[in-house]
């Protein structure tokens, strides 16, 4: 098993693909487990006992903590994605994994995803930021919905114009996914002047040597007297939220964030109806 997880890494590392850290997270943790198992020998109760030992044994190997359900969910997908791999390759005739009953999985807790509202960005608009480029970068991501990776390496010959329409030409770093960005005015307020910088010159420098954005993002919403933990990727939740509260439909929202998948918005949507359904229930006791 340990030799099929190391071939699978060199596989995906050979195709550019963004789970290397994963699979080496489960190869080591798997070797833990059980070092000497062998591919023929993982059968359904071999998942069982794995499950069983990510919930109640394994611990974080920085921390020493136990890890999270969602990280445990992590390399149980990850181990089926590589077993999956297996049946491909001839080297198994199933998945093993495919036997297992949705109860006896680990259940991944569904994330709260903390966003600004629109008064809330506002508020942090009107309010000065210890760093302006911090300020600036946050905003813009709020009005995209690009992550700060893709900010930090966003360069000047990314943005183009085209029939009187401001574009953004990005290859998600995260996914590697190509997507084509228009910029509404609102975005277009937070570039910064590009002056004479080249096409390969970086759209937001400096970004990338401040190393604190987190505790610069903190100070400024505690100036703006938001009480929410704040980070750089809720400027990604944010504008999630706001494109669907505005009235965006579901699955443009997914493709100006870039997922593969529209399942992977629909998580902003049910916070949308959550807020309609507080909204609706603003009304009750008033005419009591």
């Amino acid at each position: 098993l340990s030799d099929w997880l190391q071939t699978c890494y060199d596989n995906h590392e050979k195709r550019g693909l963004r789970d290397m850290g994963g699979i080496s997270n489960v190869k080591r943790a798997l070797h833990m487990f059980r070092p000497d198992t062998r591919l023929s020998d993982i059968d359904r109760q071999f998942c069982l006992d794995m499950i069983d030992w990510l919930r109640n044994t394994y611990r974080h190997r920085r921390t020493g903590n136990p890890v999270s359900a969602r990280t445990a969910d992590t390399y149980c997908q990850t181990f089926r994605t590589m077993l999956n791999e297996a049946v491909r390759e001839g080297l198994i005739d199933k998945n093993p994994w495919n036997r297992l009953e949705t109860t006896e999985k680990i259940k991944k807790p569904e994330s709260k995803r903390e966003y600004l509202t629109i008064d809330e960005i506002r508020s942090m608009i009107a309010t000065d930021c210890p760093n302006a480029l911090v300020k600036r970068a946050y905003l813009f991501s709020c009005f995209t919905g690009l992550r700060i990776s893709d900010v930090r390496n966003l360069k000047w010959g990314d943005v183009y114009h085209e029939n009187g329409q401001t574009f953004v030409s990005v290859v998600m770093k995260k996914t590697t996914t190509p997507i084509f960005l228009p910029l509404s005015s609102q975005a277009m307020k937070w570039l910064p002047e590009r002056g004479d910088a080249p096409d390969d010159g970086r759209v937001f420098d400096g970004l990338i040597a401040e190393p604190n954005i987190n505790k610069v993002l903190a100070k400024w919403t505690k100036a703006a007297g938001i009480a929410k933990k704040i980070t750089y990727h809720t400027s990604r939740h944010t504008f999630a939220t706001m494109m669907l509260t505005l009235g965006a439909d579901l699955y443009t929202t997914s493709k100006l964030l870039g997922h593969s998948n529209v399942k992977t918005t629909q998580i902003y949507a049910k916070i949308v109806d959550s807020k309609k359904v507080e909204a609706v229930n603003l009304v009750d006791g008033v005419f009591d």
